[in-house]
């Protein structure tokens, strides 16, 4: 039985070997495309009164002739680039920025590269976006398509067993363009014009639709509603480090952005896709009020530093696609299974180009921006369409999240950006900016603290009203109120002046988080201020705390102690009311809070405690008064 099985599968073998041998002997040689035309200010070229050829499952086809491989790299002042023959994107590196933990690294295997091994789809094209899985996987000819590379003579040649070329543009003044084509035979040719340039994180690219159908017919590539997608994605470098707060859906995850709400990001949210351990493909479509699709200013995948962004034309109404892969597991660093969860790498993005016929030769710009998430930066970018006489913003700065109080948080990067210039160290700049808040908030302190000592002069009598009316608490409440207005104390003077100064407090603690100017940044033994500082690798592994010994938070906790053995005051209170003894070992709790968090917000911390200390001290020598404690 076993011999028959054999000698049936060699058979279908040569059965099928013959076959194709057969095939490519009679198959006709295709006359010679000529190259596009110059592109004019017209979407389309139309030709009245012809009949339409649609392009669907049955007719769709790709040159499929035994081609060399070939690849070229990009370089620039910002970012290298790697396309292949696929015309996607393989790798797209930042000089600018290293992976955090290497910065001492010099080499170009530790430069971010934003799109991770295993995502080789970033800049695809898909055509009808939305047709049936069957036809999907007939019709997505453009993603087994062999790209030619239009005038490869222009580039250096690298490598000799593939078609390895580069362009370096670092010593440029002007943009430079790489053009790929492909062909989907007797009916459209297609070409992708890349446009780089020098000094900006972003590039150009422009997407061509050529009828070559020999009979003039229309031809239509959609599916009734969108021609083609085009898609960044699965995945994004997740930039994770070890005892990294776990990421926000906003912060890391597939987003996008309509007009009618240009401050609001839209993304996608755990509870539209189910159970972690159960998760199955999701789709999110971007849409109005009116729940139909919208169009957007610009789609793309964000993390907490980096973002990598598609912008199309305006005018064009593109509609975005956020796709979920559940299936998919890419990891953002090496032993990433002791590290928190990366929400993009299963994630990735689409913009849907709506549909329109194919009758002579149509054209679609976009924009992308691949870099870090700068404000400045951010909001300079503008649509591949925008003039000096009609500039179109899209408003990327809006991906940026400095949590609730976002506003408040941009001023204060604004201050630190410019300590920075002054000094030139974040660290030192860290501490300029908590000196600068210190001196902004002092008069409020400094009310704060007089109400304080106002409610220590009636404290005798309020202690006294309190035994008279120990069986009477709503007399009791009569007396005392009588007893601040007669004194004219404001039983609240302690604790409202220092309120304006809590907004300042959450600002920080999200932006000293999640700046990307402090990514990287150095500051005496500590390598990065996103990082903890850890100074030493233990030989064993602390619970909830791990196997680094960081100094910052214990330095935070000694300082946090001596500013409430300064004041004085916490243990008065404590030892008038027993519940406040719990407050005696916050600085215990709170350094077991903080252990692990990024060393630039711990260093505010500390600072924020010295200067404190230095403030008990001033006012109290200013006041006469040595047992009340100054907070905050």
């Amino acid at each position: 039985m076993e011999k028959r099985y054999i000698l049936a599968f060699v058979l279908i073998a040569l059965v099928i070997v013959a076959q194709m041998v057969f095939l490519r002997q009679i198959e006709p040689e295709r006359p010679p495309q000529k190259p596009p035309t110059e592109i004019t200010d017209q979407r389309q070229i139309s030709t009245d009164n012809q009949p339409t050829n649609q392009v669907n499952s049955n007719n769709l086809e790709v040159a499929k002739e035994i081609q060399r491989q070939w690849k070229i790299t990009v370089r620039t002042n910002k970012y290298e680039v790697t396309l292949d023959q696929s015309a996607v994107a393989l790798e797209w590196k930042l000089v600018e920025y290293l992976e955090r933990g290497k910065a001492n690294e010099s080499t170009d295997s530790v430069l971010v590269n934003l799109i991770p091994k295993g995502a080789k789809n970033c800049l695809q094209i898909v055509l009808a976006p939305n047709t049936t899985d069957a036809i999907l996987r007939a019709s997505k000819a453009l993603d087994l398509a062999h790209w030619q590379l239009t005038d490869s003579s222009k580039f250096n040649r690298t490598e000799e067993n593939i078609e390895s070329y580069s362009l370096d543009l670092r010593e440029n003044t002007s943009p430079r363009q790489v053009v790929v084509s492909t062909e989907i035979p007797q009916q459209v040719k297609i070409w992708k014009k890349f446009t780089f340039y020098p000094d900006t994180y972003y590039a150009d690219l422009e997407i061509t639709f050529k009828n070559i159908s020999p009979t003039g017919q229309v031809v239509k590539i959609g599916d009734g509603q969108y021609d083609y997608s085009l898609r960044w994605g699965p995945g994004i470098f997740g930039d994770r480090i070890p005892h990294d707060q776990a990421p926000s859906e906003k912060n890391e995850s597939a987003i996008a952005l309509r007009p009618s709400e240009p401050s609001k990001v839209e993304f996608m949210k755990r509870k539209e896709l189910g159970e972690p351990d159960n998760r199955t493909d999701g789709v999110k479509i971007i849409t109005g009020k009116d729940e139909k699709p919208e169009p957007v200013l610009w789609t793309g995948l964000n993390n907490r530093y980096f973002a990598a962004v598609l912008i199309p034309e305006t005018s064009r109404g593109a509609h975005a696609k956020l796709i979920e892969l559940g299936e998919l597991n890419l990891p953002a660093t090496e032993k990433s299974k002791t590290r928190p969860r990366v929400v993009a790498s299963t994630q990735a993005a689409s913009l849907l180009i709506p549909e329109s016929d194919l009758t002579g030769e149509n054209f679609d710009r976009f924009r992308i921006f691949v870099g870090p998430k700068i404000t400045g930066l951010l909001s300079q970018v503008e649509a591949p369409d925008s003039t000096e006489e009609k500039p179109e913003k899209v408003y990327l700065d809006a991906m940026l999240s400095f949590g609730w109080m976002a506003p408040v948080a941009r001023f204060l990067l604004g201050i630190l950006n410019l300590c920075h210039k002054i000094v030139n160290n974040y660290g030192v700049a860290i501490i300029l900016l908590t000196l600068i808040v210190k001196l902004a908030t002092a008069p409020l302190t400094l009310k704060a603290y007089r109400a304080t000592l106002d409610m220590k002069k009636v404290q005798p009598q309020l202690t006294a009203l309190k035994e008279k009316y120990r069986d009477n608490p709503q007399r009791f409440n009569q007396e005392q109120m009588a007893l601040f207005k007669k004194h004219k104390v404001n039983p609240f003077g302690g604790c409202l002046p220092m309120l304006p100064s809590m907004p300042i407090f959450f600002a920080l603690f999200d932006l000293l988080r999640n700046a990307i100017e402090l990514r990287g940044a150095s500051f005496w033994w500590i390598s990065d201020l996103t990082a903890p500082d850890a100074i030493y690798a233990l030989p064993f592994a602390i619970p909830f705390l791990g196997e680094n010994l960081n100094l910052l938070p214990l330095l935070y906790a000694a300082t946090t102690l001596l500013q409430q053995r300064i004041g004085g005051g916490m243990e008065t209170a404590a030892a008038d009311n027993p519940n406040m003894k719990m407050m005696q070992y916050m600085p215990l709790i709170f350094t077991f809070i903080f252990y692990n968090f990024a060393s630039g917000l711990i260093l505010y911390f500390l600072c924020s405690n010295i200067f404190t200390i230095f403030q008990n001290l001033i006012t109290k020598r200013i006041l006469g008064e040595d047992d009340l404690p100054i907070t905050g």
